[in-house]
């Protein structure tokens, strides 16, 4: 199965008219992937109702609404394919590495958001606690603004973010495994 595309980031933000800025769309993307994590039976209208529960979408335009029901549709079927096609939702890497990095930090702490919709964190084991501790750090992460560093440096920032981004995605399809448990069909080894 091919996953489909999630929405323009730029033009999303575009729609969202000043209510949100990237680091907060993108934490819009992570309480989704929380939410879907932890109640894989959920709806537009229960993110919607989650977004505006954590004061992150008060009312939303329809023209908002709509792209937020595609990144809905989209993330879901992302979650679900067979071929890992599961992507963050993130200004796009033409953007400065602070506002990215600053993103991935509000994306992980929606994604912590969403999970908790289910309830507590704080019982976890093993490691699925070991990853919501990780994503703990990472929402908490920062990068001083250009510094005039130089273009080694910079690049092995890129990297690190690359690599970063990569483990948060790859956590979060685990996650969302380590909560949903087997569908009916599918064998337990």
């Amino acid at each position: 199965m091919n996953a489909p595309q999630l929405p323009e980031f730029d033009q999303c933000l575009a729609l969202a008219g000043g209510t949100l800025d990237a680091a907060e769309l993108a934490e819009c993307h992570g309480v989704l992937c929380g939410v879907l994590s932890v109640s894989p039976n959920a709806d537009t209208a229960e993110y919607l109702s989650q977004l505006k529960t954590l004061e992150l979408l008060e009312a939303p335009g329809d023209a908002l609404v709509a792209v937020l029901d595609e990144l809905f549709l989209a993330t879901a079927a992302q979650l679900d394919d067979d071929a890992m096609g599961f992507r963050l939702w993130l200004p796009d890497d033409e953007e400065p590495l602070e506002q990215r990095t600053d993103a991935l930090a509000h994306w992980c702490t929606g994604l912590l958001a969403g999970l908790a919709t289910r309830g507590d964190l704080d019982g976890l084991q093993g490691e699925t606690e070991e990853a919501v501790r990780d994503l703990e750090q990472i929402a908490r992460a920062g990068v001083a603004a250009g510094d005039g560093a130089d273009a080694r440096a910079r690049e092995e920032d890129e990297r690190d973010f690359a690599e970063i981004a990569e483990y948060v995605r790859i956590v979060t399809m685990i996650l969302r495994e380590d909560f949903r448990g087997p569908d009916n069909g599918e064998a337990i080894h």
